[in-house]
């Protein structure tokens, strides 16, 4: 169904706005000037703004009508429209071949009885007619009648003609309610997760090697936890002396154990008997388990260090095992097969993805703003306008927003942990954090395009009928992409004027009433 909104409103000759027939000062020879009605009606697809004297009936009535193209926002500059009227069963039609210029038709229509007529227009638009019902027309039965008619006095405010409007491309639309969400927009940085990324060093240098029967694994292969991934053959010098350091320390591992062992047993069994206090007990309990850790890490250090083939001859060759530390993809490769690393030089590096950390600085004046803070998103360089939640629905969670202000950037570190399974996300990549910090689910709300500063004050202009304008004092709430929270000042179903806002109020401040060029 198609809606529309009408404002009818009757001004006397030297009152309307747009006529620019507005009785000056010195004009004192006028007060009994015909009265004029004025009819503004707003569809999906024009604008209507009509204006005429009392019609009388069997004398032909001028409606001066402009007819916009709210898509356009143009003037209907060529083609036929058709008045029709109706009193009963009486139909009375008027077509209008074309506008005398540029958005304005002048017909001159004749309605054979007083009384009340419905006033609808057709406008032929891609390829049907377009009515816009134009609300009821009062018909008098005689000039006097016309004359003294009790017509009320119209609304007050900016006058803005037509023609003013039509140059600028102006556009107005109805005010409605909308869920807004306020987010404080940030630079941030995506990171690996601490423990889902390693980096794999050759611990002396050496030449690499592919595993027996195996070949070096290739980035973006899946590796697991303990997977060996390539041997080092060392430097010979190098080689003898870390497994003469191995070799040593195991050793001291051992001995140590053993002795740990051994206290600990004897301190437990004296500790039965209540020969030993629970205290002496549980420090020899320690011992023993630092002597075990120590063990443990010289032992698997050793085992780093394996012959050719798995062959116990002493003329084999030595070779050190390259083993992934955790689950994940092999990110990188930085060496092939015999070529040669140096000690400490990264080998390989795996990644795990599915989960990353968000990291941003917050400036010490936006942190008060989070305390009230739910969800988050992120923005890609590459995809304005395109969000990514992080939060709800099992994605993510704030992990910390930091207890301390820098002293040097005056920010707060603010970190989130997220899921990243589908890989939206790349270690090291530059996005934008929105995050949370109001919403309301139902509020007025205009476009930001909509608001013009004066001084510092908020004002927004609201379209009382087809060139006269009320400037509102705007009390603004929270804002979201392009639209702003309206607390007080204008309410829902009103129109608001959302681009050309500014000529308006210049046009306002100007204190001039522009000149009209409509025919009469």
């Amino acid at each position: 169904m198609r809606t529309h909104t009408i404002t009818l409103a009757l001004f006397t000759a030297l009152q309307i706005s747009g006529t620019g027939c507005r009785k000056s000062a010195d004009d004192h020879g006028h007060d009994h000037e015909p009265k004029t009605a004025q009819i503004t009606v707003w569809t999906d697809r024009h604008e209507v703004f009509a204006e005429h004297r009392a019609p009388v009936a069997n004398k032909a009535t001028t409606f001066i009508t402009h007819v916009t193209d709210l898509h356009t926002l143009e003037p209907r500059r060529e083609g036929m429209v058709k008045f029709v009227l109706r009193q009963g069963g009486t139909v009375v039609e008027h077509p209008q071949a074309a506008p005398a210029r540029a958005g304005i038709y002048l017909p001159g229509i004749t309605l054979p009885k007083a009384g009340d007529w419905q006033l609808t227009l057709l406008i032929p638009t891609d390829g049907t007619n377009a009515p816009v019902e134009l609300g009821t027309i009062k018909v008098y039965a005689d000039k006097h009648a016309a004359e003294h008619a009790e017509i009320a006095d119209g609304p007050e405010g900016v006058t803005f003609l037509k023609e003013q409007q039509w140059k600028i491309l102006s556009r107005t639309a109805p005010v409605t309610k909308r869920r807004l969400v306020e987010r404080l927009r940030v630079a941030a940085r995506v990171r690996a997760k601490p423990g889902l990324s390693a980096t794999i060093t050759a611990p002396v240098s050496g030449q690499l090697v592919a595993a027996s029967g195996q070949t070096l694994p290739q980035p973006g292969q899946r590796v697991e936890a303990g997977q060996l991934l390539a041997l080092l053959k060392p430097n010979f010098s190098e080689a003898g002396a870390k497994v003469a350091e191995a070799q040593a320390e195991f050793a001291t591992a051992k001995a140590g154990l053993d002795q740990a062992e051994s206290a600990y047993n004897r301190t437990k069994k004296l500790a039965a008997e209540q020969a030993k206090s629970l205290r002496e007990l549980q420090e020899v309990e320690l011992a023993y388990q630092s002597a075990k850790a120590r063990y443990s890490a010289a032992a698997g250090f050793l085992s780093t260090f394996k012959q050719a083939g798995g062959t116990s001859s002493p003329d084999a060759p030595l070779l050190m095992e390259l083993r992934a530390p955790i689950a994940g993809i092999l990110n990188s490769v930085n060496a092939g097969p015999g070529e040669v690393v140096a000690a400490n030089q990264p080998v390989f590096t795996v990644l795990n993805p599915e989960t990353v950390w968000i990291e941003a600085s917050i400036p010490e004046s936006g942190v008060s703003r989070l305390s009230k803070a739910k969800d988050s998103a992120v923005e890609s360089p590459g995809e304005p306008g395109r969000f990514m939640p992080i939060t709800g629905d099992g994605r993510g969670q704030l992990l910390s927003l930091g207890l301390e202000v820098d002293a040097v950037t005056r920010t707060v570190p603010l970190i989130y942990e997220t899921a990243n399974r589908e890989g939206q996300f790349r270690v090291g990549q530059n996005v934008t954090l929105h995050v949370e910090t109001a919403r309301v689910d139902e509020t007025v709300a205009v476009p930001e395009s909509a608001l013009v500063e004066e001084g510092n004050q908020l004002v927004a202009f609201v379209q009382v009928s087809g060139e006269t304008f009320e400037k509102r004092e705007i009390k603004a709430g929270i804002r979201d992409t392009g639209f702003v929270q309206v607390l007080d000042g204008i309410k829902e179903g009103e129109r608001v004027v959302t681009k050309g806002a500014y000529a308006i109020r210049l046009s306002s401040i100007s204190g001039v009433i522009p000149a009209h060029g409509h025919a009469h």
